[in-house]
């Protein structure tokens, strides 16, 4: 599972998120749903999700998670 912590739209005109999130482990984050986002929301780039394990990642522009560790 993996739920959204905090939320934020940076963009009224949008229906992109900066989000915070936080998952049970890696490999579900990228084929996941985000519990707490709203429907048919985009996931903006500079959001952040971190794992039970303490792995941290970070949306890049192009849409896919940058893992730290």
């Amino acid at each position: 599972m993996i739920k959204v912590t905090d939320i934020k739209n940076t963009d009224s005109k949008s229906n992109s998120f900066l989000i915070s999130a936080f998952a049970d482990t890696k490999g579900e984050v990228a084929t996941g749903e985000f519990v707490g986002l709203p429907e048919g929301a985009e996931i903006e780039m500079g959001s952040d999700v971190m794992t039970a394990s303490g792995e941290m990642a970070f949306m890049k522009s192009d849409g896919t998670w940058n893992w730290l560790g």
